[in-house]
């Protein structure tokens, strides 16, 4: 038996499970609930007390005066819609691993009323194909988070595919690496790092760190002059490199997807065929990568140096197609 002094705390707990706007409980409901589901016998004026004193501590509770139904839990922690855009992104992020998803996607439904959960019961049908077989995913992105706070060095063995889809170590040695953030991208956690012989940004994947070890060894300053938040969103594709000035001609019709990628800081100049010229500063590894998925409607106009190896990576294409008689 519960004790009559949590009358309160089983009230409110009631009325989280069991009310919402399309469900209100009348009184004999809730002293009903609380003597099957607590076994606690309480009089109509001990309820309306308790109901009070949570409406004083800010619980938004419609009462029998407002609706002449009876009582419900009129706010909760997450809106339906909220609940149902960040179900999907845990859904169809592929950094963590099915069985964390699931936990997550619990915890977060558990806000909801019994009769709210029922409207999301199917969604499990859209996560992931790829979710990550490492099951360190969030204990990685706790140490690696202590470290940084503790400005300590890691170690950590980093997977990769093998033939037989299954994560391998890439290499026997461990890495030993300044950690300096974590940034969320392309549906992914990237540690953010740095070699003590070396100034560049190094990034690996969260879902592919495995074995961290916090070490005594204080981290190197941070390269003068980075800076993660600007690093994160100059990156394409998590790609590092220099950041440098580019300038490309696309097609009209690609103009949301440059401001999707690039941003609204991007300045853009209408041309009188059809396109559009673009001036933006990123991180150029990256914008190769980009600027070859967009070939038949972007072109590179600078850097010299970026153009030509788009040029001749066309020029190294699989299809042969240098050769026109090529099957």
């Amino acid at each position: 038996m519960v004790n009559e002094r949590a009358t309160i705390i089983c009230i409110l707990k009631i009325l989280q499970e069991c009310s919402d706007e399309k469900h209100i409980m009348p009184m004999r409901e809730i002293l009903l609930k609380l003597r099957v589901i607590y076994d606690i016998e309480v009089d109509r004026r001990t309820v309306y007390s308790a109901i009070e004193l949570l409406i004083d501590l800010k619980y938004n509770i419609s009462v029998y005066k407002q609706n002449h139904k009876g009582y419900f839990l009129k706010e909760r922690i997450f809106t339906l819609p909220e609940i149902r855009l960040i179900m999907d992104s845990l859904y169809n992020f592929q950094g963590i691993t099915s069985n964390h998803t699931k936990i997550l996607v619990s915890k977060l439904q558990s806000t909801l009323s019994i009769y709210e959960r029922r409207k999301y019961k199917n969604l499990i049908g859209i996560q992931s194909q790829m979710k990550t077989q490492n099951n360190q995913d969030f204990i990685n992105i706790e140490l690696i988070d202590n470290a940084i706070s503790e400005k300590c060095k890691i170690r950590f063995t980093y997977l990769e595919y093998g033939f037989d889809k299954r994560l391998k170590p890439r290499r026997a040695e461990k890495y030993l690496v300044n950690p300096y953030g974590l940034i969320c991208a392309n549906e992914h956690y990237y540690l953010v790092c740095n070699y003590d012989a070396y100034d560049d940004i190094s990034h690996y994947r969260i879902d592919r760190i495995c074995d961290i070890e916090l070490t005594s060894e204080r981290i190197k300053p941070i390269v003068k002059g980075f800076d993660i938040r600007d690093f994160s969103r100059k990156s394409i594709y998590m790609f590092s490199g220099e950041e440098e000035a580019i300038s490309i001609r696309c097609d009209n019709h690609i103009l949301n997807d440059v401001l999707d990628k690039f941003g609204l800081d991007v300045i853009v100049t209408p041309n009188s065929d059809g396109t559009f010229t673009a001036r933006f500063k990123a991180l150029t590894r990256g914008m190769k990568f980009w600027a070859l998925q967009y070939l038949p409607y972007c072109e590179v106009l600078e850097p010299d140096w970026l153009r030509g190896e788009i040029i001749e990576s066309i020029g190294l294409n699989k299809y042969n197609l240098n050769n026109p008689s090529a099957k």
